[in-house]
């Protein structure tokens, strides 16, 4: 389980607890069938009426990834495409084929394909933006749903507080007035409790995985362009590195090493500082 989701969730049942108990009261003066049949049940109909069936399947798909965690991949992501440029180095972009079936990102693998078939890098780019795109809009529906059900639940509490009202209002009876109030209070406080607490968090959870995951996408794209220019596996490791955290890239020192140079032509050489310099550190040298 996912530790932040964890905490959170520990914190507002704790917080809870400690509210009811501080009032004097029993917990099950706040529980009402009627009242969380009112907001959820109302809630969930206004979903399945307005989305399509499969959205609102693949929402409960990406929730459950708010509770499990996501699995941080950027780095062996950015060290797979790096160790594929130097297989391309060594023995040229068309004897890699047989490489494509150990990679199990389906997106890094799409990419690698395409440019291992001969396509041009327009074309590359283009497929893999559209998709991305379509990864983006389907993250989006299944956002918009969680949204929705954050909107609609204070409304379905406000429909059950004139519910309540309506009860005590035509049997203004001592046997009546109770559980009529009762209704009217505990759906106001579901349906605020479960937007603040439930369906506006998750939405800003999904959507903390959406970025994370496009940034991985990105850096998939860039690096199989790269891959495709013929660049130098140090250079795109460097170019890699950037779209990880500081924390996570291999030495801060070997970035703040790297220095921009102009060679007697006007072109760009990037000396490596590293205290192991191999044979490809020494090829650019040769190069530059």
């Amino acid at each position: 389980m996912d530790k932040g989701t964890l905490i959170g969730c520990t914190i507002g049942g704790l917080l809870l607890f400690c509210v009811l108990l501080s009032t004097g009261y029993e917990s099950i003066y706040f529980l009402s069938i009627p009242a969380a049949l009112i907001v959820f049940g109302g809630t969930a109909a206004v979903v399945f009426i307005a989305f399509p069936l499969k959205s609102i399947l693949n929402s409960v798909r990406a929730v459950r990834k708010c509770f499990a965690g996501a699995k941080s991949d950027e780095k062996k992501i950015a060290d797979q495409l790096v160790s594929f440029a130097a297989s391309v180095k060594r023995s040229g972009l068309l004897a890699q084929e047989r490489r494509l079936d150990d990679v199990r990102d389906p997106f890094l693998a799409e990419g690698l394909r395409l440019i291992v078939d001969g396509l041009p890098a327009p074309t590359v780019e283009s497929i893999l933006s559209n998709e991305i795109e379509s990864i983006q809009h389907r993250h989006q529906q299944v956002r918009n749903i969680i949204l929705h059900c954050a909107k609609c639940a204070p409304a379905f509490g406000m429909v059950g507080t004139i519910i309540g009202m309506v009860m005590m209002l035509t049997h203004l009876d001592p046997a009546t007035i109770g559980p009529g109030m009762a209704i009217a209070v505990l759906t106001t406080l579901y349906g605020l409790l479960a937007t603040n607490l439930i369906f506006l968090p998750i939405a800003e959870k999904l959507k903390q995985l959406h970025e994370s995951e496009i940034q991985v996408k990105t850096m998939i794209v860039r690096g199989v362009l790269c891959i495709q220019a013929g660049e130098h596996p140090r250079i795109i490791q460097l170019k890699l590195m950037t779209f990880l955290p500081r924390d996570e890239r291999p030495d801060d020192e070997f970035e703040r090493a790297m220095m921009i140079q102009q060679d007697d032509n006007d072109e760009q050489t990037i000396p490596f500082a590293m205290e192991d310099v191999d044979e490809d550190a020494e090829e650019m040298k040769q190069a530059a």
